[in-house]
């Protein structure tokens, strides 16, 4: 029997830290506070209401670095970084235990899946610095940002999941452990920051993604 296990990306297996340091140093460079900068990106960045009606990834990218300059009352200042912050976004590299479990978990015969908010002219670099083939499904693929049932069912229905043959892996609550509950799929939650789960409960809470292969055989 076919085993599936679908991954989250940023966060999950990749660390956005150097994305928001980007901005935190572009912000410091143009004379706002840098914490600040960087916390209203990553606030936009997760904020649903800024990808409905669906748009693409790096439009979503410009259109917060936008904002930035908007609230920072500023002309053009943010924006004009856009192509630094897009490479930021290219360059970013997986957590230190990320790839050995992954090829792990190809020899224990898992299809390995990535389902993510981004968009093509990003993840093929992103997936590369992964360095183990998997399958990419993107929210430009399906025009739907998770959280929406729409993007987890169309890979659903594509590989044929149940709740016997499949797992989704993920640093993201609202994003992906909820909606997967929703779909009555198991989920393993990548607790990285030590954050409280609130409406429901994943399968397994792990605190890195290593610690995933004990409930994998």
């Amino acid at each position: 029997m076919a085993k599936y296990l679908t991954f989250d990306v940023y966060g999950t297996l990749l660390d956005e830290a150097p994305l928001y340091e980007t901005v935190a140093q572009i912000g410091k460079s143009i004379g706002v506070n840098p914490q600040t900068a960087k916390q209203r990106f990553m606030t936009y960045q997760a904020s649903r209401d800024n990808m409905h009606p669906y748009l693409d990834y790096t439009v979503l990218l410009r259109n917060n670095l936008i904002h930035l300059d908007y609230t920072f009352n500023l002309e053009h200042k943010f924006e004009e970084h856009f192509i630094d912050v897009l490479q930021a976004h290219r360059e970013l590299k997986p957590f230190p235990e990320v790839v050995p479990t992954l090829k792990e978990l190809r020899s224990r015969g898992y299809q390995l899946i990535l389902m993510s908010n981004s968009s093509w002219d990003i993840i093929t670099a992103n997936a590369k610095a992964l360095v183990v083939p998997t399958d990419i499904w993107l929210a430009e693929d399906v025009h739907a940002y998770k959280p929406d049932l729409h993007f987890f069912k169309a890979v659903a229905d594509h590989y044929g999941f149940t709740a016997d043959n499949h797992w989704h892996i993920a640093e993201g609550y609202p994003s992906d452990i909820v909606p997967v509950h929703a779909m009555k799929s198991p989920s393993i939650w990548v607790n990285r920051i030590n954050a409280k789960a609130t409406s429901v409960q994943p399968t397994h809470e792990v605190k890195t993604l290593a610690e995933a292969l004990q409930y994998l055989p």
